[in-house]
């Protein structure tokens, strides 16, 4: 049986005795790191909201959650990551690096070097002594040792890790650190419900992952695939080409699509100035389709930091054009 209804009244009663103790009366807010995205959301991301992050292959996704997620643990927070999509040893290659480009982004050791050097074999050295050895790796082991036991890393199975893993895994966190975690999905059309069609899967997903969201009061980001038919040449992604598109939709509180700004600025910009093809590769948009406690339809732009597993957290709000199709003229 569901809770019982409260009236206006208690719940009056109920917000000034917290702000009589000090306490805080709204939800909690957590910072992204991404000070412009910050800004556009109302502070940052919130206890109990759903937040959809999609964008064609390629595009960063995986980075940019990650990222997201790295940024709240190294403000003193928890955070969990489950991963469907690649093994835990991948994502610390990328947090090295990236911790690495943080301390020293000229010479800071890239993603590659930094996965080859541990492939290749330590003989007999430990870790320290490894990333020692790299440009900006003993500062990177530093930091990933100063928040490594509030960052969780949960390698998820498309066959076994589901929604009663999640919350299971969410709530254990939660009890052991007495913190509310962050929390990434990576990502969400592989939380595995039984159904008899793919949407009907992805609708129990997405709404069993905002009910968990709610129901444990943590601020979620989920990675959302595209539906590959809409992907079409001089097509710009948008919120209905997330596979499962009306329940994304209804059941999310942010909408974050990624796209390379090559692909979504009007052609006039690459017409008259030639110059303009290389300055759009090295810049991703984010578009804020939906955002229930700030400004919605907002288009910012981050610079990519591939190499090193990060975007420049410094953006800028897009001044060019953007469109929906491009026109492919031959």
């Amino acid at each position: 049986m569901g809770a019982a209804p409260r009236s206006v009244a208690a719940l009056l009663e109920h917000t000034d005795m917290l702000l009589r103790r000090g306490e805080q009366a709204g939800a909690t807010v957590w910072s992204t790191g991404f000070p412009l995205l910050d800004e556009a959301l109302g502070g940052g991301l919130r206890s109990g909201e759903l937040a959809l992050l999609g964008g064609p292959q390629g595009n960063g996704k995986t980075m940019i959650g990650l990222q997201l997620v790295r940024n709240v643990v190294c403000s003193g927070r928890t955070g969990i990551v489950f991963s469907y999509e690649h093994q835990a040893n991948t994502l610390m290659e990328r947090l090295i690096s990236l911790e690495a480009a943080e301390c020293d982004s000229g010479t800071a050791a890239s993603v590659l070097e930094v996965r080859q050097a541990l492939e290749a074999g330590s003989a007999g050295r430990s870790l320290e002594e490894v990333l020692g050895a790299m440009r900006g790796g003993a500062a990177a082991y530093a930091q990933l040792q100063s928040y490594g036991d509030r960052l969780h890393i949960h390698e998820s199975s498309g066959s076994s890790t589901t929604l009663t893993e999640l919350r299971a895994v969410v709530a254990d966190v939660q009890d052991r650190t007495g913190q509310v975690p962050f929390v990434l999905v990576d990502y969400l059309q592989k939380v595995p419900v039984e159904s008899s069609t793919e949407d009907a899967r992805i609708t129990g997903a997405v709404e069993g992952i905002k009910d968990l969201a709610l129901d444990l009061g943590v601020p979620i980001v989920a990675v959302s695939a595209a539906d590959k038919s809409s992907l079409g040449a001089g097509r710009r992604m948008r919120t209905h080409d997330l596979r499962g598109g009306s329940a994304l939709a209804f059941e999310a509180d942010v909408v974050m699509i990624l796209s390379d700004k090559i692909d979504v600025v009007s052609r006039d910009h690459l017409v008259y100035d030639l110059a303009n093809i290389q300055r759009f590769r090295e810049w991703t948009v984010l578009t804020l389709e939906k955002n229930r406690h700030g400004r919605g339809d907002v288009e910012l732009e981050f610079a990519k930091d591939f190499e090193h597993g990060r975007f420049i957290t410094e953006g800028r709000e897009v001044r060019e054009r953007l469109i929906d199709e491009r026109i492919i003229v031959s």
